[in-house]
């Protein structure tokens, strides 16, 4: 009797070892697995150029007049894109008029761009959609989107995008160790030769 007693406490006990254990795991371990499933590819934000947009890009160096360049450099984007699951850095504009969230925002490479300053090329702004209203982050702090990317133009009230996102997440871009200065610039960023002739760059 006594052995059996023992037994069913024993399983008891290993039962309750395996209950806490799978509520560690759901709690804490499942959600960082999944986190880092969504995440996404981090890309650089001149991975969105094609190479027809750099070699374009070359040819304004020496005939800065050149439409069908300018057009090139400007509007071309990357068509293997569409489809893929993608989280990229830079500074969210709202297009809505909600507090504290919004719905449709434009992700950009700069700080300030299409607010304080003009609006960068199409094929370096990405037009975002999120389902569930998202936190709105200040524009001045930096942000990083992941979500399913299309490669379709959009045309908002601010900007021509010639990309357009379907958010999954976003979160407040965390520098890596080592990151010195402020983040004003994304990484990869690629400036219109318009852009920089208009702020004196």
């Amino acid at each position: 009797m006594n052995l059996i007693r023992g037994i069913l406490i024993g399983l008891v006990s290993l039962l309750a070892v395996c209950v806490a254990g799978m509520f560690v795991f759901r709690k804490l371990v499942l959600p960082r697995i999944q986190a880092e499933q969504q995440a996404g590819v981090s890309m650089a934000w001149s991975l969105l150029l094609p190479e027809e947009a750099f070699t374009a890009y070359e040819t304004l160096v020496t005939n800065p007049d050149d439409a069908d360049a300018l057009l090139i450099a400007e509007t071309s984007t990357v068509e293997s894109l569409d489809g893929e699951m993608l989280s990229i850095s830079g500074f969210m504009v709202p297009l809505d008029n909600q507090r504290q969230v919004t719905q449709q925002f434009l992700l950009v490479p700069f700080q300030g761009a299409c607010i304080h300053t003009p609006a960068p090329p199409p094929n370096q702004v990405i037009s975002v959609y999120a389902e569930r209203a998202a936190r709105l982050y200040h524009n001045w702090q930096p942000v990083t989107a992941t979500g399913m990317m299309s490669v379709a133009g959009d045309s908002t009230s601010l900007a021509e995008a010639g990309y357009v996102m379907t958010l999954d997440r976003l979160d407040a871009y965390r520098e890596s160790a080592g990151d010195e200065g402020e983040f004003e610039q994304a990484e990869g960023a690629h400036r219109s030769p318009l852009l920089d002739a208009a702020q004196g760059l």
